[in-house]
């Protein structure tokens, strides 16, 4: 039996639906309430950069009672969470060439042939998004791209230049088709299978993933 205290963050979650797609098991959950417990900190493991040995602090008060994941607090304790900054690309159905920037792309550790990214209902992006058997690309942005990560979290049609840039100085691009969709809230769950990964040729060395931790985008070390 695990003491719940001691363990750090713990959340609770209460189980919506199971769908199962191409051997991946999508879970939807609610979280009900989130504890810090007693730990002094957070240790973010981000495999091959300089977070991985990086202990990220939380300053949120410890409590051993729950509080509600839409508080203040909650919101708080994931800005310290380090997130990878993606571009999502799509062309849409009159052809004009979207993107938005996420920080939601994972890839399911039981599926790896898969990806997911959540949009919001209310962006430009998910109303130019088609449904299953779309195609998107999803770019993972290096240090170098910090202006592409702002300018697509307010706008959506993707510039011929910037889509030059976002193929040629990514750290990696996946060129997906939407394999499930599902409906969350205000958001738009999507699952993509990988049909090609493509890692673009870098005249620097020591190129960085561009994350966002503490409310702001990292680019140094």
């Amino acid at each position: 039996m695990l003491d719940e205290r001691k363990t750090g963050v713990t959340a609770d979650l209460s189980l919506k639906n199971i769908s199962v797609v191409g051997g991946c098991a999508v879970v939807q959950a609610v979280v009900t309430a989130v504890s810090l417990g007693e730990a002094e900190f957070v240790q973010a493991i981000y495999r091959d950069t300089y977070l991985a040995k990086r202990a990220v602090a939380l300053d949120v008060p410890r409590s051993k009672l729950p509080f509600y994941p839409l508080d203040k607090q909650t919101k708080t304790l994931l800005r310290q969470m380090p997130s990878a900054m993606w571009v999502v690309s799509t062309s849409a159905a009159h052809g004009e060439d979207l993107a938005m920037t996420a920080t939601s792309v994972t890839v399911p550790a039981a599926a790896r042939g898969m990806m997911c990214f959540n949009v919001a209902h209310s962006s430009a992006f998910y109303a130019g998004l088609g449904g299953v058997g779309a195609g998107v690309r999803l770019f993972a942005l290096s240090t170098r791209q910090k202006d592409i990560a702002e300018r697509y979290v307010t706008r959506a049609a993707l510039g011929k230049e910037d889509r030059t840039r976002v193929e040629e100085e990514c750290m990696v691009a996946a060129s997906c088709t939407i394999e499930h969709t599902e409906d969350v809230q205000d958001h738009h769950i999507v699952l993509t299978k990988i049909d090609g990964v493509k890692v673009p040729e870098k005249d620097e060395e020591g190129l960085m993933p561009l994350v966002w931790q503490h409310g702001k985008l990292i680019t140094e070390s």
